[in-house]
């Protein structure tokens, strides 16, 4: 006994721990709702109670709040619910409606009572979550859509297949891969993203990375650039119609202090060989001005030269870079 109450315990936390998908939770109340409404003994719960032609005068006097098992259908179809937990209170006030009104004992009275317990039983095994996504998110999720949809967006479409096009430096010079396939899978998830700001920071390093692999000429590279503009437009819009003053590139570095770039110095001399031939891709994509290839046997890099966007880029990479080498090692 003692061993079965402890897995009951622990597949409800286990339950409730798991975020989920608003239109996934409320496709499993409708499930959970129709099997209780096909019941043999849900048909009075079903409709709302005509208690005119019942001839129940005094019904409106004593049940203050009517419900029924059709409303709270009509309600979860039409999104009025925000969370499972006012989906549920719905569903048992038809029940307290019925023993409140009815006297116990009696045929209405015991089949609440039964198909609230079926309810219950089965209600218990959905997760406890949110029947609405954040408008600001589900209008991302239309962006990543939309851009999804156009024409120069289907190199971005899913993962870059790096060995299949024999990319094989690709890991060496992109730490951090995405697509738009990777940001729509998160969105419709609804575990991952909680702002608009993430899901454009996941649009964004997806552009930054084809144009930071991709020559500045080629065609992936000006592809990308076009989507970029075509993305900070948007998520630009959607933020000041949100209410967020913040632009698109808010998060980057306006200005670049001495600090800044001793910090950088620091951590790139930390570097391997290899690592660094990254850093220097990198830089040659983005800003091919701060790099001097006139010595032999070296390449220079002037820090003072980058821009703010291209130093933003550059020290992501290094510190992506150490982060890894440091997870490695503890594992």
């Amino acid at each position: 006994p003692d061993s079965t109450m402890a897995e009951r315990v622990a597949k409800k936390a286990k339950t409730e721990a798991q975020p989920a998908d608003p239109d996934k939770l409320i496709r499993e109340c409708m499930t959970v709702l129709q099997g209780v409404m096909a019941m043999p003994n849900a048909e009075a719960f079903n409709t709302k109670v005509d208690w005119k032609r019942l001839g129940l005068t005094d019904y409106p006097k004593v049940i203050k709040h009517p419900m029924d098992l059709g409303t709270v259908r009509d309600k979860l179809k039409a999104g009025r619910y925000a969370t499972t937990a006012d989906f549920a209170a719905d569903v048992r006030l038809v029940w307290k409606n019925a023993k409140t009104y009815n006297q116990e004992g009696s045929e209405i009275y015991l089949a609440a009572e039964e198909l609230e317990k079926e309810f219950d039983q089965r209600f218990t095994r959905v997760p406890r979550g949110p029947l609405r996504a954040s408008d600001a998110l589900a209008k991302a999720k239309d962006i990543v859509k939309a851009i999804r949809k156009l024409p120069n967006a289907e190199l971005f479409l899913e993962p870059v297949d790096w060995e299949g096009l024999q990319l094989f430096d690709y890991l060496d010079v992109i730490k951090e891969p995405m697509d738009t396939g990777t940001v729509l899978r998160r969105l419709e998830a609804g575990d991952h993203y909680t702002s608009v700001e993430q899901v454009l920071a996941d649009l964004d390093l997806t552009w930054r990375n084809a144009m930071c692999y991709n020559q500045e000429d080629s065609y992936v590279h000006e592809q990308a650039a076009k989507l970029k503009k075509f993305t900070d437009k948007k998520f630009a819009d959607l933020m000041r119609e949100s209410g967020h003053a913040a632009s698109p590139d808010a998060a980057l570095p306006r200005e670049v202090t001495f600090e800044m770039k001793q910090e950088l110095v620091m951590n790139a001399n930390e570097m391997t060989s290899k690592e660094l031939y990254g850093l220097v891709y990198v830089i040659t994509q983005n800003c091919h001005g701060a790099i001097d290839t006139s010595h032999e046997d070296e390449v220079q890099i002037d820090i003072d030269f980058l821009d703010a966007d291209t130093f933003a880029l550059v020290d992501r990479y290094v510190k992506d870079v150490l982060e890894r080498r440091k997870g490695r090692g503890r594992s």
